[in-house]
């Protein structure tokens, strides 16, 4: 019996695997589209990649709402914006990624970015960057 349930148990993880894969896919397309979304100035599409409750902190301290990150979007510019490492966890309707990144070709920051999927679509709920401590930064 004690079998039984041990092979019940694997059966229903090893069905859960492919919607896990699915879903860390998906999430790690809309963290390129939100890190691309900021690279060439897209609000329309940070419009629809934030949730209405975003909250960011960046790395200088300064925290933003939705509404005054898509206007600090309309005109603030960066060279470039490259993620150097992320790794997603899924937890239901919640994902976090964490990573590494790079702006401007030298600053370099750590990152956290939580997303919430509704009605099917990942959106980014709260993002927090900090510089890295652990790299020289320059420019």
């Amino acid at each position: 019996m004690k079998s039984l349930a041990v092979c019940g148990f694997a059966a229903l993880l090893l069905a859960a695997l492919p919607a896990l894969a699915a879903d860390t896919d998906d999430v790690m397309r809309i963290d390129e589209s939100y890190r691309l979304a900021k690279l060439h100035n897209d609000v329309n599409a940070l419009r629809w990649i934030l949730a209405d409750e975003f909250n960011e902190t960046n790395q200088n301290g300064n925290s933003r709402d939705k509404a005054a990150t898509l206007e600090l979007w309309k005109g603030f510019t960066i060279d470039s914006l490259t993620t150097d490492s992320s790794e997603v966890r899924v937890n239901g309707d919640t994902a976090v990624v964490l990573g590494t990144q790079t702006e401007d070709g030298g600053e370099r920051m750590l990152f956290t970015r939580v997303y919430v999927k509704r009605s099917g679509a990942w959106q980014l709920l709260a993002s927090m960057q900090f510089r890295n401590p652990h790299v020289r930064q320059g420019r």
